[in-house]
């Protein structure tokens, strides 16, 4: 049996919780946990809403016209304000 097969196995007989730590190891092992949970992050399967479109075709008619999106400093500053 081979080492990825061995792998498969025990993923394969482990709860949600025992997989969920086992994921978590990985990625930490990786050397970048935040960029690889976020490559192997799984894929958003929720309905975009009439608002969240809306917000795309907006941000996207402002790129073409020119329109720079916020810097994210600047929204941190204005968050802070609030």
């Amino acid at each position: 049996m081979t080492i990825k097969e061995r792998l498969h196995q025990a993923v394969d007989t482990m709860t949600d919780e025992e997989a969920h730590v086992a994921l978590r190891t990985l990625a930490d092992a990786s050397g970048d946990p935040v960029a690889w949970m976020l490559d192997h992050a799984p894929t958003d399967d929720e309905p975009e809403s009439d608002e969240e479109r809306d917000a795309v075709a907006d941000a996207r008619a402002d790129r073409e016209r020119g329109i720079a999106p916020v810097a994210l400093d600047d929204v941190i500053v204005e968050l802070r304000k609030a």
